[in-house]
């Protein structure tokens, strides 16, 4: 029984969701350069994972952007569907509130999942951080969240190696978006206002 119990546990925990994620996929990273990616040997890797309470600095948001526009920009093969280019996305510090509001919870009470414990989801989060104020305030927003030991690259990673995950990113209605994290927890959040189209 505890046989049964610990692998129950272990696979619920190495795990990534989007909105409607394929059970079939592979959990592991995929790793794949951004276009246009410059390999240097011996240079020093910034450790994004860091220890303590996450914080949402210049550097964390350039990064951020960065990585997610450069695919965006580019195109990307999204499983077996090829996505065209898309917008840049740009930063928003009321999706990311939402974002780390997430991962927070998931990483204090162990759970992984879109909806928390107390039943809500990425929609009562977005009003909870003030993204959206009404119902005619946001055209689109969106999530992905993963669970593991990596940096915000290797998030990404994971994400643009799913093909709900790698669509979520590639979606042309986004305009603004946040990543945050929480120990293992990591969580994406799009969206686009009226005001932001």
């Amino acid at each position: 029984m505890l046989k049964h119990s610990v692998l129950a546990v272990f696979c619920s925990f190495a795990l990534l969701s989007a909105c409607e994620p394929n059970a079939n996929e592979s959990m592991e990273p995929v790793p794949r350069d951004p276009p246009g990616a410059v390999h240097q040997e011996g240079g020093k890797k910034e450790d994004q994972s860091g220890g303590g309470e996450p914080a949402e600095s210049d550097s964390t948001i350039i990064i951020a952007l960065s990585e997610i526009n450069t695919w965006r920009q580019a195109g990307c093969d999204c499983g077996d569907e090829a996505k065209p280019a898309a917008e840049k996305v740009t930063w928003n510090a009321k999706l990311y509130a939402a974002a780390l509001a997430h991962a927070k919870d998931m990483n204090t009470k162990s759970y992984f999942s879109h909806t928390s414990l107390s039943g809500e989801n990425v929609y009562h989060r977005l009003v909870q951080s003030g993204y959206i104020s009404g119902t005619s305030s946001v055209l689109a927003y969106g999530e992905n969240i993963a669970f593991g030991n990596f940096d915000l690259k290797g998030a990404v990673q994971k994400w643009l190696g799913s093909p709900s995950h790698c669509a979520n990113i590639m979606r042309n209605s986004y305009r603004e978006m946040a990543i945050a994290h929480d120990g293992k927890y990591w969580v994406q959040v799009f969206g686009t206002r009226r005001d932001s189209k």
